[in-house]
């Protein structure tokens, strides 16, 4: 019984000591929770101090005494007490409103300050921020009416709005410019930029000057820029943005980049997977429809140099039905013959070179093509006097039509002459002849 009795002594003593620990961490708590609020009331107070007030007075901010409150009020917006409380970030946004202000009245006065300039789009960055997330814990204030909700939430919402076009043109500027610490500053503000435009904060804004829908689409257009001008950013990275853009107007030129992006990397495969895309994804559109006949021949090109027959003959079809007008479908003629001359179908290859003519009548390179197929042909085919007559024919109505370029008919015909026993023939053109 004894040692019942000592073992429950010592489990009271345990529970006494766990107990003192729970009062000591409580009081702690409690002590760092009336710092942060008494860190906080302090910021709102120093700047309902600091800013006109004609019951005391004031007609001018005092930055003096305001540059007090900013190191609390930045205190209070991390503390893990104040940081989820919706008046401090309503006395924040208040607070870079004044240096907002001064700032933008600054800059106007000295354009070419870039230091002043930096330090203005920071304090629009921070302004921004703290009416985002203002307004994003108003809903959770039991206490505030909806009238009274709705004229926060409007209030700081056109304070917003300056700011926000500010960060969207700077954005736009860094992203042009080939400094590492620019580009970063501009994927900084565009990603920002955005997360504020998709916020409850401008989910209903209006105004008659201003398309927010066309702002994301510059924000997106800026930022993939400047991602794509970080060397060290990741590659999925890059495909996001570049993605993204792809749901808005400048869909041609996202393609464009990324197409651009793997073209650099070497990655023949992922070109090919874009242009592909890029074609299917502008159908439709005729202002895109240049972009997409400039895909469809990159394509082409890509398909023929990497022997992907397949897909080579499926964007020849596409080409000669959509962009036959194009002035660079006769490639599309040409290269599709020249497969057709290389897998030694020599009669499909003249033929194709032949409808290429008939359509192209002053692309001498059609008539030339054709006539060397044929030529081809009577070689392998034991040389056959008809196959011959037939290559002889093409080749003078090559010279026919092109009689000072004996470089493209000359030779050609003295051999054919020669190999049919026509040497009075021949005798004409043994001048274009080099022996070997």
């Amino acid at each position: 019984m004894k040692k019942l009795v000592l073992m429950m002594v010592g489990l009271f003593l345990i529970g006494g000591t766990a107990l003192a620990q729970d009062k000591e961490a409580l009081k702690a708590e409690k002590e760092a929770r009336k710092a942060a609020e008494s860190t906080f009331k302090k910021a709102k107070s120093t700047y309902e101090m600091s800013i006109p007030n004609q019951q005391y007075g004031r007609k001018e901010t005092d930055f003096s005494k305001l540059d007090t409150a900013v190191p609390l009020i930045e205190s209070a917006i991390t503390n893990e007490y104040t940081k989820n409380e919706a008046p401090t970030w309503k006395v924040a946004a208040d607070i870079y409103q004044e240096y907002y202000k001064v700032q933008e009245n600054a800059v106007k006065a000295d354009p070419d300050n870039d230091q002043a300039k930096k330090q203005f789009i920071e304090t629009a960055s921070k302004l921004l921020n703290a009416c985002v997330k203002y307004d994003s814990l108003l809903t959770l204030d039991p206490k505030m009416k909806a009238e009274e909700k709705k004229a926060q939430h409007t209030q700081y919402q056109n304070m917003a709005v300056n700011p926000a076009g500010q960060l969207l043109q700077a954005t736009q500027n860094y992203s042009n410019s080939e400094n590492q610490a620019d580009l970063k500053l501009a994927t900084k503000y565009a990603e920002q930029f955005l997360s504020a435009m998709n916020s409850s904060l401008m989910a209903d804004f209006k105004n008659d000057r201003i398309n927010i829908e066309d702002w994301k689409t510059y924000a997106k257009a800026f930022r993939a820029q400047a991602y794509k001008g970080l060397p060290d950013t990741p590659e999925e990275t890059i495909v996001a943005v570049y993605e993204e853009m792809m749901q808005t107007n400048y869909k041609p030129v996202a393609y464009s980049a990324l197409i651009s992006y793997y073209i650099e990397k070497e990655n023949s495969a992922k070109v090919c997977k874009y242009l592909q895309e890029a074609i299917d994804a502008l159908k439709g559109n005729a202002e895109w429809n240049d972009h997409r006949s400039q895909f469809a021949f990159m394509l082409m090109q890509r398909q023929f140099q990497g022997g992907d027959k397949e897909g080579f003959r499926k964007t020849i079809q596409l080409i000669k039905a959509e962009f036959a007008d194009n002035e660079n479908a006769i490639n599309a003629y040409l290269m599709e013959g020249q497969m057709a001359f290389e897998d030694k179908e020599y009669d499909k290859a003249k033929g194709i070179f032949l409808e290429a003519k008939e359509k192209y009548p002053d692309e001498s390179r059609c008539l030339m093509m054709a006539a060397r197929s044929a030529w081809m042909k009577a070689q392998v085919g034991g040389s056959k006097k008809p196959d011959m007559d037939e290559a002889i024919k093409l080749f003078k109505q090559l010279e026919a039509e092109n009689p000072s370029e004996p470089e493209m008919w000359g030779e050609a015909l003295y051999i054919l002459y020669n190999n049919t026993q026509q040497m009075n023939l021949a005798a004409q053109y043994k001048k274009y002849y080099k022996a070997n």
